[in-house]
């Protein structure tokens, strides 16, 4: 089982992981609304700066393997016609500090995910704009961000680049997202445009998009061979597959680690997310994983979402115990109770425990 639970700091503020690069946690247990308000939505950058890109000056390249090139202005993007979805964003990262041994990377917790509404343009439609040549196989997404990371201890300067496998980059839920939450995409968030790429790991929702190149052949840049790759102790990392759906997941967001259970009735809370299909179940257990019992799902906010459930417990004797939630989604897929060590800590999707004292207050 993965150990640690949701941060429960300042419940009105971002949670800080990391300052070089900017990286922030969401703090879950600090709303209610299946929806994450904009102040409150994980922040997850890759390098020393964030850039700071002018919308009125900003302009989105598309070339390669299409019939007409475009350059197209903040102005022209948000002309076209909009499609706005519900989409929980989670980063491969997320729960990386409770694996055990430890992993390298950012020590997120388990609060790199968050939900929001994002308003754009279909990624489809400026493709088909372009005029997509049979030749073409794969999308790539260029950010604007730009800084260093180290290759066989080599220090070498790069930027945010990620490639989309030709039928996911034409699925028309993809987005080139300009507005979040109803609001202007910020800039920490990536504005003034990023890809959305639902049900996927985060990686592949490239913030500050600057340039989309359409190639006749599979990309293998930094980020899709190096990183965001599942290598087990031993494996070899030219052979690993690189990250795409979210495994089945959910987390207790209420109550926190510690947290003190009077006798009587409880309500405990959480969230379940997959990006292989819907999330049909949650069960809790209220003693360490010896027995389960079946959370009440509340209503759905679209295939991308993810769904909030809650369990009414009725402790009856005072001590410590332990809780946990599991999620089973459409496919069958179900939340294991732990899962294989992996070089940088990704995906991990184990459930955790949740350490409680039920008291006669």
């Amino acid at each position: 089982m993965a150990r640690g639970s949701p941060h429960d700091s300042n419940p009105s503020e971002l949670v800080p992981v990391s300052e070089d690069p900017l990286c922030r946690e969401s703090p879950l247990m600090a709303y209610d609304s299946w929806i994450t308000p904009t102040a409150l939505f994980y922040i997850r950058s890759h390098f020393s700066s964030i850039p700071k890109l002018d919308a009125s000056t900003w302009s989105l390249t598309v070339d390669g393997e299409v019939e007409q090139p475009l350059r197209l202005s903040y102005k022209e993007i948000t002309k076209l016609p909009t499609k706005s979805l519900a989409s929980t964003l989670e980063c491969a990262g997320n729960s990386r500090s409770a694996m055990t041994p430890p992993a390298e990377g950012i020590p997120f917790g388990h609060g790199a995910v968050s939900t929001a509404e994002w308003t754009g343009v279909s990624l489809a439609a400026i493709l088909e704009r372009a005029g997509i040549r049979d030749t073409a196989r794969e999308v790539v997404l260029e950010g604007a961000d730009y800084g260093e990371e180290e290759e066989d201890d080599v220090p070498i300067e790069l930027g945010y680049v990620r490639g989309l496998p030709l039928e996911k980059a034409l699925d028309p839920d993809t987005l080139l997202a300009h507005r979040m939450n109803g609001e202007v995409l910020s800039t920490e968030h990536g504005g003034p445009l990023r890809a959305i790429v639902p049900g996927w790991y985060a990686m592949a929702s490239v913030k500050w998009l600057v340039r989309i190149r359409v190639l006749d052949h599979p990309f293998d840049g930094f980020f899709q061979k190096l990183r965001y790759i599942l290598t087990e102790e031993g494996g070899d990392i030219t052979s690993s597959p690189p990250l795409t759906a979210l495994r089945v997941k959910s987390l207790i967001v209420q109550p926190g680690a510690g947290g003190i259970i009077p006798l009587g009735e409880y309500r405990v809370r959480g969230f379940g997310w997959s990006g292989h299909g819907d999330v049909v179940s949650v069960e809790v257990s209220t003693d360490w994983g010896k027995t389960w019992q079946a959370a009440n799902l509340l209503a759905p906010h679209g295939r991308y979402a993810w769904r909030q459930w809650e369990f009414v417990w009725q402790p009856r004797t005072p001590g410590r115990t332990i809780l946990m939630a599991r999620a089973t989604d459409s496919e069958g897929n179900t939340q294991p109770l732990s899962i294989n060590w992996n070089y940088r800590g990704y995906a991990n999707n184990a459930v955790f425990p949740v350490p409680v004292e039920v008291r006669s207050l």
